[in-house]
């Protein structure tokens, strides 16, 4: 189980590092504006936006997005060297700062009408069946 809980968790590592690198993509390289602009408001309405007020979106997206893809990395380092040995240190690591942004993704969503959602809803599924496959394995083999 310790195997497929690491696989799991591997490929919530690897959707997230997805979807934060294409949209680093596309907001540092191909210049667009962050998609959270186009899930809460209307063309007419971004339009009618200040120029600063895009900027600083843009700036958010790309904070959030580079702290997501150094995540993504760092969780597969711990996931392939500690985890799937047996390391609880690796568990309660990945434990704490997946969760942490796990919630914090609901909560930070709340405000703009759960944008979003759907994936939050997978990616958080994910997370649940890989740690908790792999949890139970490593203190089942404990106790």
């Amino acid at each position: 189980m310790l195997k497929r809980g690491s696989i799991v968790l591997s490929i919530w590592s690897g959707i997230n590092f997805l979807f934060a690198a294409l949209i680093l993509t596309s907001v540092v390289i191909f210049k667009a504006n962050s998609p959270i602009l186009a899930l809460v408001f209307e063309k007419s309405e971004i339009a009618s936006l200040d120029a600063k007020v895009i900027a600083s979106l843009n700036a958010l997206t790309i904070l959030y997005n580079s702290c997501a893809v150094a995540l993504s990395v760092l969780a597969l380092f711990i996931i392939w060297s500690g985890l799937i040995n047996g390391k609880r240190w690796a568990l309660w690591a990945l434990l704490t700062t997946i969760g942490f942004v796990e919630i914090l993704a609901f909560v930070a969503s709340a405000p703009i009408g759960n944008a979003r959602w759907q994936l939050y809803v997978v990616m958080s599924v994910l997370y649940v069946v890989g740690i908790g496959l792999a949890g139970y394995s490593i203190f089942k083999r404990k106790t």
